[in-house]
């Protein structure tokens, strides 16, 4: 027989004096996650990317392209599959940048 003999347990919760501080946003810079699923061939992934009218991609992978066909086929090379992201740059005929960070499983 084994006998376990526990003391009296004493519980303190302690709670954060203030909630943490949201973190800021730079207005202008915004950045969009585009998640692509297992099994997506290399050549369908730049159809996901969603521009405005006004709107071009100006670099993958910090890379300068000259247009969005060259921005298709550079995205396209990266084929999907171990789990490896592909950070596209866009601008628009006003000046506003943002990221597209595309997720490839």
């Amino acid at each position: 027989m084994l006998l376990v003999r526990v003391g009296p347990s004493h519980t303190t919760i302690i709670t954060p004096a203030s909630p943490p501080a949201p973190v800021p946003v730079v207005e202008g810079r915004t950045a969009t996650i585009v998640d692509v699923a297992p099994g997506l061939s290399g050549a369908m992934v730049p159809s996901l990317i969603r521009l405005a009218a006004n709107e071009r991609v100006v670099a993958v992978d910090d890379r300068e392209v000259t247009n969005d066909l060259e921005a298709g086929a550079v995205i396209s090379a990266r084929a999907p599959g171990g789990n490896r992201f592909v950070d596209v740059d866009v601008a628009s005929d006003e000046g506003n940048h943002r990221r597209v960070l595309v997720l490839m499983h």
